[in-house]
């Protein structure tokens, strides 16, 4: 194996240049680390993290319970976000995975301890309520895409009640005054803030009830969410007769596409869609391409470690609770 004191030998200088280098420490000369740079490439040389961190006495990891993040296409983004912030700032990202089938947030947390993590990330796949112990204070601790029960840990989440508001406006803006809006769970706190967001844009434009209809695509049976987006958009196109129809996911957007489809219609001539999640592929390869609210996984992976970096840096320090809410972008297309 090759040793630091032979890149220092190669490249000609000390083994404490050689050292700073590694680790990107300022204060070395840029014909230095050009030389130190190449020894290492040449000679294929690897840092002893085990060495370092005995050296430095912090880790330099930040560990991250993803409670099916990591296995959800929609919010995988949320970890490359935090992937990405975590090495430009020298940082490791260490995932651990909650079992869905036996979760357990205080085994991965001890986890997280014993491989000396820094400070902890706690990530949820949707927008929800979430209950802790006292042994999530052990560290600095930062949630993202949920909040705390007890409201006592900063968070990170998109701004649903925003994204709800600004997409009904478009379409208000647009011309389209009779709307359906095909809502997500309720008990969701995502759907909640939407239709909170739908209804102050129907108010503000003095839209009589009488005009909008929200209804929902989901039930759940047995504790399963089943999606009946289909059989409910044919009710509400049918007997409501809209002519734009607000989706709470892209993949319901599918279905609605399909029925307005089938009853003969046309989206973004005959009636309208709009829709949340920006999707991977699905708004693109639809026809005509949907119109959707992105939201920010990528963004608030990002400031998750940003923010939980701040408060490995201040530990001694005192801060008060704070909840971001990052604003969603509309991808605006052709389905209205």
């Amino acid at each position: 194996m090759v040793t630091i004191k032979q890149v220092a030998q190669l490249a000609g200088v000390s083994f404490k240049t050689v050292a700073r280098v590694v680790n990107k420490e300022p204060g070395v000369k840029p014909h230095n680390v050009e030389k130190v740079e190449a020894a290492i490439e040449k000679l294929g040389y690897r840092p002893n993290k085990a060495a370092s961190l005995v050296r430095k006495k912090q880790s330099d990891i930040i560990g991250f319970i993803s409670d099916e993040i990591s296995t959800t296409p929609a919010s995988v983004a949320i970890l490359k976000g935090a992937q990405d912030m975590a090495w430009e700032q020298g940082k490791t990202l260490m995932v651990f995975n909650l079992d869905p089938k036996h979760p357990n947030k205080d085994r991965l947390y001890e986890e997280c301890l014993q491989h000396r993590s820094e400070g902890i990330i706690y990530g949820a796949m949707y927008h929800q309520s979430v209950e802790f112990s006292k042994l999530f204070k052990t560290l600095p601790t930062v949630l993202v895409n949920c909040v705390s029960t007890q409201n006592d840990f900063t968070s990170i989440v998109p701004d649903d009640e925003l994204a709800g508001y600004y997409v009904t406006k478009q379409l208000l803006y647009k011309g389209y005054k009779r709307i359906a809006f095909l809502n997500l769970n309720p008990d969701i706190m995502a759907a909640q803030h939407r239709q909170k967001g739908f209804l102050k844009a129907m108010q503000e434009y003095g839209i009589p009830e009488n005009q909008w209809r929200i209804d929902t695509i989901e039930q759940v049976i047995e504790g399963r969410t089943v999606n009946i987006a289909g059989e409910v958009a044919k009710q509400v196109i049918e007997e409501f007769k809209p002519d734009a129809v607000l989706c709470g996911k892209d993949l319901a957007a599918i279905k609605v596409y399909l029925v307005i489809e089938r009853l003969g219609l046309t989206v973004g001539q005959d009636i309208a869609v709009a829709s949340f999640d920006n999707w991977h592929d699905i708004p693109e390869i639809l026809e005509p391409k949907l119109s959707t609210m992105a939201l920010p996984y990528y963004e608030m992976g990002r400031l998750a470690v940003s923010q939980v970096l701040q408060l490995i840096a201040n530990k001694n320090t005192v801060y008060p609770v704070t909840h971001h809410k990052v604003p969603c972008l509309l991808f605006d297309r052709a389905s209205f």
